[in-house]
């Protein structure tokens, strides 16, 4: 029986929407937010978890969720859980976010065949270098593996904006890279959350500057607020967290920031 440990899902205030995190995960970045980088919460198998999504989202919504996230951590660690857990998810516009290095084409067609709608691929830098120096990784899958869900799925790219590492030149190259494959793929320029006393907060005319950059050569360019679903800022910045044990808790960014997660 296959499990997957999860330290709780995450329900949107904003609309019908669930975020799945799974923990675990194979990069080891030096600025990571999430308490989920590392194996924590409870063991959940499929059928445990997809009973959790429906239940809470009944009780909070009143119906199913329209979309889902699948996130993490790394959701791709579990090959054949994240398929299967997939396959039973059906009843939604499901989203993969996911840094893309396990992927491969098998695969990638396989996610695809068993529901996933929409890749959000997070891309740290173009530069191998600075990708290995941040991830421990090389990027040169990533990018192949870009190019190969563009043909086959919806894709979304989006990239943290680091000061004194991924910038505004960094930015711009990431931009041209995308748009040799679809200048109309979704791109997002997120603000870096200073974490593990690496780097500060861009400043505004930073991200600001970045994006001008970026729309030279895409056409859908996004500054946004969120690391994952809303590009504009919210007035209601809270969410509704629920655990393994089905309790429902309403936290703030003021928890994300002491706790480091989301």
């Amino acid at each position: 029986m296959k499990y997957r440990q999860v330290p709780f899902i995450t329900l949107s205030e904003i609309g019908c929407r669930v975020w799945i995190t799974l923990s675990g995960c194979n990069f080891n970045c030096k600025g990571c937010f999430s308490n989920a980088r590392k194996p924590t919460g409870k063991p959940l198998t499929i059928e445990e978890l997809v009973k959790l999504i429906k239940r809470s989202s009944q009780q909070y919504y009143g119906k199913l969720p329209e979309e889902i996230i699948i996130t993490g951590g790394e959701p791709t660690l579990d090959k054949d859980y994240l398929l299967k857990l997939t396959s039973k998810l059906n009843f939604a516009h499901i989203i993969l976010e996911t840094n893309a290095h396990l992927l491969n084409k098998k695969y990638i067609k396989k996610l695809v065949k068993a529901g996933v709608k929409e890749f959000m691929v997070d891309l740290k830098a173009l530069d191998d270098k600075k990708h290995k120096w941040y991830t421990g990784f090389s990027n040169k899958k990533i990018l192949k593996n870009i190019k190969t869900i563009q043909e086959n799925a919806k894709l979304v790219i989006k990239t943290l904006y680091i000061p004194g590492l991924v910038e505004e030149n960094e930015i711009e190259n990431i931009a041209k890279f995308i748009a040799t494959i679809n200048p109309k793929i979704e791109y997002r320029i997120n603000d870096f959350k200073p974490m593990h006393g690496l780097s500060r907060n861009p400043t505004i005319n930073e991200i600001e500057k970045a994006h001008s950059l970026a729309k030279k050569h895409l056409k859908n360019v996004i500054i946004s607020r969120s690391c994952r679903r809303e590009s504009k800022p919210l007035k209601k910045k809270t969410w509704i967290t629920v655990f393994p044990d089905g309790t429902l808790k309403r936290r703030s960014t003021k928890d994300y920031k002491k706790r480091g997660d989301s």
